[in-house]
């Protein structure tokens, strides 16, 4: 398989979980698709193939420093690895962003932009849900289960 291909598999087909986060937030689909295992799953696989599928890294690339990185990068399958690293935990942030506004009580509409922008902008949202959080709840903490 060819890495755009992958790239368009991967980058379109997480469209519909977030759609049915934004708007069927508690649908027995929404419970049944976004929350399970399943799109983290064959998300990880295609990652799998990415790094498996790739050239080796290149001479000097690596996480050591921006330059390295920016080398190891140029490679496309390495790139699209990274791509899908990054949908797969935005997808996974906005799912918690939900069922944790779920367990608070905060109104959906409000979480809704904050899903899109961690849609767009993964850390940009996670910083406006929890802003949001600490609005309605004057709470700081993440805990799962209220204190």
């Amino acid at each position: 398989m060819d890495p755009n291909t992958v790239f368009l598999i991967c980058n379109y087909g997480v469209l519909p979980a977030w759609l049915l986060l934004a708007f069927l937030p508690h649908h027995a689909l929404t419970q049944k698709i976004v929350h399970q295992v399943w799109i983290p799953c064959l998300l990880g696989i295609f990652y799998i193939w990415a790094f498996v599928s790739g050239p080796p890294p290149p001479e000097g690339g690596g996480f050591e420093s921006l330059a390295a990185l920016s080398l190891l990068f140029q490679n496309p399958t390495t790139l699209l690895a990274g791509w899908i690293h990054y949908i797969a935990f935005d997808l996974f942030v906005g799912a918690w962003q939900v069922r944790d506004a779920k367990r608070q009580g905060i109104n959906h509409w409000l979480v809704v932009p904050c899903l899109l922008a961690t849609l767009m902008a993964g850390p940009i949202g996670l910083l406006l849900y929890s802003v949001l959080r600490f609005a309605m709840k004057q709470q700081t903490t993440l805990n799962e289960v209220p204190a």
